[in-house]
């Protein structure tokens, strides 16, 4: 049986390893930290499940979109649109169920495995990126309600996601804008009378097409869809797709291109769309997220991700079948 090492123990690579650990194979995994949190909005879209659970900490059905401080759209579902989940206890509970781990800056020698997994998000200095922040905030101002709120002068948004009872994620991204702690705080204030911030941390997200994608899981692999920044959901897929191809002996980068083409065609479609925004001027921008945000299909197809005539068709189709209120 192949030695595997995987490098990277977020998402996509702490899944894998315990697919793989309890399927017997010999795997080690490789982490700088052998401890994961890198904040983000911790949401899911209600359409994926893992094969190893994690836990849920808040089930979102109605949503608002803002610009410029206007809202422009709201949407009541009548079902869980967008899971919370508690995503560093579930990657950690996963790390601590590794049993070999190396720990450190340590790489693993060529010549003692047989596959080498790289699984190390977005810190391979071969992207762009996209500096974000979140606080996790402290309010008796809490409803259930999740806001996206766009900047005409910036590529990104605000987010205020419910987190738990009485407890907000709100973050910021804007890829004109590094320092997104500065804009994320004053945003805050700006919505927020009386509050407790009890948490405030940044990451990188990637925003960029990934050229070489071999043997690579996972945001190193680039799936993590531009418009929305959501890499959860593709990530674990990806770890599951690199699980099937290794278990059934079959050719693992042409298996991922295969099983995740979907997906990698719509985060395509993303940045293209993406590069368009950027090359508008502020006020072509405005009128092309106007049209946007107040068009209900594809605010759906947005939620979940599935920007392309297949997902925008699902779209129609749930509105349809009365899947949202109003």
């Amino acid at each position: 049986m192949d030695k595997i090492a995987i490098r990277g123990g977020g998402v996509a690579g702490s899944y894998l390893a315990n697919l793989l650990q309890k399927s017997n194979y010999d795997v080690t995994l490789f982490d700088l930290k052998g401890k994961y949190f890198k904040p983000c909005g911790d949401v899911v879209p209600n359409i994926y499940e893992p094969k190893i659970n994690w836990n849920i900490k808040y089930r979102i059905k109605n949503f608002a979109f803002y610009l410029d401080g206007e809202k422009i759209y709201d949407v009541r579902y009548r079902h869980t649109k967008w899971n919370v989940i508690d995503k560093s206890e579930w990657i950690n509970s996963m790390l601590d169920n590794i049993k070999q781990k190396v720990i450190g800056n340590e790489k693993p020698e060529r010549e003692r495995y047989d596959i080498i997994i790289n699984a190390m998000g977005p810190y391979l200095m071969d992207r762009k990126v996209v500096y974000t922040t979140r606080s996790l905030v402290k309010t008796e101002e809490f409803n259930d309600e999740a806001i996206l709120e766009f900047n005409s002068k910036f590529t990104g948004f605000y987010w205020i996601f419910p987190d738990s009872e009485g407890i907000y994620n709100i973050g910021a991204g804007f890829l004109e804008y590094k320092n997104s702690k500065e804009l994320l705080l004053q945003y805050i204030k700006s919505k927020l009378k009386k509050y407790e911030i009890i948490d405030t941390r940044g990451a990188p997200i990637t925003v960029d097409l990934i050229s070489d994608k071999n043997w690579k899981i996972g945001e190193a692999r680039g799936l993590v869809f531009p418009m929305s920044g959501e890499g959860i959901r593709p990530s674990a897929i990806s770890a599951e797709a690199a699980f099937d191809a290794l278990t059934k002996g079959e050719d693992f980068n042409e298996t991922l291109n295969n099983k995740l083409y979907k997906l990698e065609k719509r985060i395509k479609i993303q940045y293209s769309l993406l590069k368009i925004y950027i090359n508008l001027n502020e006020s072509l921008r405005k009128s092309m997220l106007k049209v946007f945000l107040r068009n209900g299909i594809l605010i759906d197809a947005f939620l979940e991700d599935k920007i392309d005539f297949e997902g925008i068709s699902e779209s129609v189709k749930a509105i349809k079948d009365g899947a949202i209120s109003n």
